[in-house]
This record gives structure tokens, C-alpha cells and sequence, in this order.
């Protein structure tokens, strides 16, 4: 029986292995980031530099180098040295101004090991947009989901507005679309386990206290990566419950363009490109067409209402 903080560990020496591979998706999938980053950026204060934001589990940083270069104070922390490595890298060739101001080896779960208390509910904005992919404990991701939380300003806490947390999952649905692409035989080969992941993401026979995960594993048979996959119905109602706010918003990246169909975009440019990205927002933003989403669908909520700003 692997033990999901060991899980944890098992993954980030998966992307240890070859960070590149989690550097270069998101260039793979453009939609996705642009969808992202946009939604970010609508909800910051308009005008305002110097927002201090906390990036947990953000990898090589392309959402922490984004914001770093509008002006604003990142921190970056992730489980994977081996992405930490090339984010240092990137930083060193950058002025710091560009640039997060700490980037941080750390566990989505245990934030407080890395983030001094006296920054609790300090940030202007947290992101969440990676941990809960691979976290295979439904308590663990919801101590990951009240650790970022607690690190948002409250407005209670100097009469000002409060911040946001923006999380992310995979929706379950995604891995259909997976299996469809990659294996479309396996459904009918997998029967017995998709019968049951379709009710609860997967429960593994080693797993006694049966979490909602999906695992990889290697050639020797040692699990390596894992993957939790959440309904996507059930992703309002978990922040809601975590955090007792009742402002939820969902944000489905990739809209119509779900199941790889963004790769089809990808290497449009200027305003041929842009009018995809419009078009996946607005999809995307639908009360029904987040739901769409194909590997996260987004969630931003913040403790009082912030001032739209156009990219």
C-alpha cells in the first residue's frame, strides 16, 4: 500500500525524471494557458501593481513569470526540484522585475512549512493550479484547498478588498477522452474499473480506504504518477464547503476545444488565435459549458468583489 503523501512524492520525481515534459504542455496546449492567464487577469484590480501573489504547485512558473513581468510580487513553490531547477534557471537570464522574487521548494499539503505564519492571509492572489491533479486523498486536497485559502486577504482583516484563490482539477470525464484517443479498446478491456471509476474516479484494490484516484505506473510495476479525477459537479460544491464562501465561479479552459481538439489552434497566431481563445471563454463561462473542460476546470472565488482589467 502506497500512503497518498508518498503519492505525492512519487509524482514530483516523475516530473523529476523529465522536467520538459511539464514545461513544454502548456506550449502544446496554448488555449489552455491563454484561457488561464486571462481569466487571472480580469480579476485583479484595475491599474494596480504590486499585488503579491502565491503560486502553489506552479512548476516551471509560466502563470508566476507572467505576473512577474505586469508588475506584481511572486512567490513560486512547487514539490519538484527538477522544475524548480529550470524556473531558476529561467529567472537567472531575467531581470528582477521579470521575475518571481522567491521561488520555493514545497508540498501543496503542508504550505505552512514553507510559508511563515506571519504571511497567512497577506496575498492578493493564491493559485492552486496544479496540486489537485495529484493529490490522491479527497482530506488532503481539502487541507491543500484551506491552506492556499488561508493565505488569501480577508477584507476583515484591514477594511480593504479581499483576495482570490484560483484552483484547478481534471474533470472526470477527461480521462474518457484519454482512453478514447489513446487506447479505445481499453473500456471495453476495463469494464469492471471504469464501472466503478465512473462513480468515483477509480478505486484501486491496494487502497483500503478507498480514495478517488487514478495511478501510473512503471515498467517494474511501482506506481510512479498519480491522478485524481473529480466530477466536475462536485468541484463547487467541495470550495464551499472548505471555506464557507458561497461566491463560487467555474471556468472551463479549453470549452469547445475539450479532448485535444485545441491542438488543432495551436499554431494559429494573432487575431485567428485570439478569436479561439474569446470563443473558449465564452464557452467556458457558460453556467453548463465549463463543464466542458477537459484538463481543469477553473475556479476563482474571493472574499469581496475585484475590479475587472482587460489584458
Amino acid at each position: 500500500m502506497h500512503a497518498p503523501q508518498r503519492l505525492n512524492s512519487l509524482t514530483a520525481q516523475f516530473y523529476d525524471r523529465d522536467p520538459m515534459l511539464e514545461d513544454n504542455r502548456l506550449r502544446q496546449h496554448r488555449i489552455e494557458h491563454e484561457v488561464t492567464l486571462r481569466t487571472i487577469l480580469n480579476r485583479l484590480p484595475s491599474g494596480r501593481t504590486g499585488l503579491k501573489i502565491l503560486d502553489v504547485g506552479g512548476g516551471t512558473g509560466p502563470y508566476s513569470f507572467a505576473l512577474a513581468a505586469r508588475g506584481h510580487d511572486v512567490t513560486l513553490v512547487d514539490l519538484s526540484s527538477g522544475l524548480l531547477s529550470l524556473a531558476r534557471t529561467r529567472a537567472e537570464s531575467l531581470g528582477p522585475e521579470l521575475r518571481p522574487s522567491r521561488i520555493l521548494e514545497g508540498d501543496a499539503t503542508a504550505l505552512s512549512d514553507v510559508i511563515p505564519a506571519s504571511e497567512c492571509g497577506t496575498f492578493d492572489i493564491v493559485l492552486l493550479l496544479g496540486p489537485l491533479y495529484h493529490i490522491m486523498s479527497a482530506e488532503l486536497r481539502e487541507q491543500a484547498l484551506l491552506d492556499a485559502w488561508t493565505m488569501v486577504r480577508h477584507p476583515e482583516q484591514d477594511g480593504g478588498e479581499g483576495g482570490t484563490l484560483f484552483c484547478a482539477w481534471v474533470s472526470r470525464w477527461a480521462h474518457y477522452r484519454d482512453v478514447a484517443t489513446r487506447d479505445p479498446g481499453r473500456l471495453a478491456k476495463k469494464k469492471d474499473f471504469y464501472a466503478q471509476h465512473a462513480q468515483d474516479g477509480g478505486l484501486l484494490s491496494w487502497d483500503r480506504r478507498k480514495f478517488r484516484d487514478y495511478i501510473r505506473y512503471d515498467a517494474s510495476g511501482k506506481p510512479c504518477h498519480a491522478m485524481n479525477h473529480e466530477m466536475p459537479a462536485n468541484m463547487p460544491l467541495v470550495l464551499r464547503r472548505v471555506t464557507g464562501e458561497a461566491e463560487v465561479i467555474m471556468v472551463g479552459t479549453e470549452g469547445i476545444l475539450a479532448g485535444d481538439l485545441d491542438h488543432l489552434v495551436n499554431n494559429l497566431q494573432g487575431k485567428e488565435f485570439e478569436a479561439w481563445v474569446d470563443k473558449c471563454l465564452d464557452v467556458g463561462t457558460d453556467e453548463c459549458g465549463w463543464m466542458l473542460s477537459h484538463t481543469g476546470a477553473y475556479t476563482f472565488f474571493g472574499p469581496s468583489e475585484m475590479v475587472s482589467e482587460k489584458d
